[in-house]
């Protein structure tokens, strides 16, 4: 059965969109460099604009296919709720690995760059890590109804993209290790945070992770760690 899709919500996809094609731009014009690990050569400005039209296609079908939307129908104080106890609770974990493990000095980027990069690179992440993996798992298998057979095929390899990336690359056995594992439970909470409450929640769901643990804790560890 096709649903109708929530102009309402795309609407707010393409704003966001913009806010992170205008911060990219702004970051280009101060630094480039800082994209360059995700982005190689290629002009930061053009991938995230392509970010977002593949983004918009995306999730229109998202919206008419499944559950799956840009406003979900879960209620919003509950998504404050999961935010508030789960965010502090990923990001200590994280915090505790990098004062027992060390992540590289240069695991964060340095402020002010970081309050235009994060968010920016937030969006093309549940884009392109989230949004479009779904969409084709749920070509494959078929929307989920609930925590079934089907959300489950769809969370755990979406969630595995992530966290095989950030273990790849990591410095050290042991950042790899707790980075496969960490990223994998971040990834299915943002997969249940999409499908219950919307994308803009599994969205807001990564900045307030962004906040703490690359922001605030990517400040303080330089002085506290080197």
């Amino acid at each position: 059965m096709r649903r109708k899709i929530d102009w309402t919500g795309m609407a707010a996809f393409l704003v966001i969109s913009i806010m992170a094609i205008g911060l990219t731009a702004w970051q280009v014009r101060v630094d480039r460099s800082v994209f360059e690990p995700f982005f190689g050569s290629v002009d930061p400005v053009w991938v995230m604009t392509g970010a977002t039209i593949v983004g918009f296609g995306t999730i229109a079908y998202l919206e008419q296919a499944s559950d799956f939307a840009v406003l979900g129908p879960g209620p919003w104080r509950d998504a404050v709720s999961v935010i508030a106890w789960m965010v502090p609770l990923l990001a200590a974990a994280a915090i505790g690995a990098d004062l027992v493990l060390r992540y590289a000095e240069d695991t964060n980027v340095a402020m002010p760059d970081a309050l235009r990069f994060y968010p920016a690179i937030a969006v093309f992440v549940e884009v392109v890590l989230h949004a479009v993996p779904i969409a084709v798992l749920v070509a494959i298998f078929g929307p989920p109804t609930g925590f079934d057979v089907t959300f489950w095929r769809i969370a755990i390899p979406v969630a595995l993209i992530e966290a095989v990336l950030q273990a790849v690359y990591a410095a050290s056995l042991g950042t790899a290790a707790f980075s496969a594992v960490h990223l994998t439970v971040f990834g299915v909470v943002q997969v249940w945070m999409f499908w219950r409450f919307g994308f803009l929640w599994m969205l807001a769901f990564r900045l307030a992770y962004y906040a703490l643990w690359h922001i605030a804790w990517g400040v303080a560890r330089l002085d506290l760690l080197f």
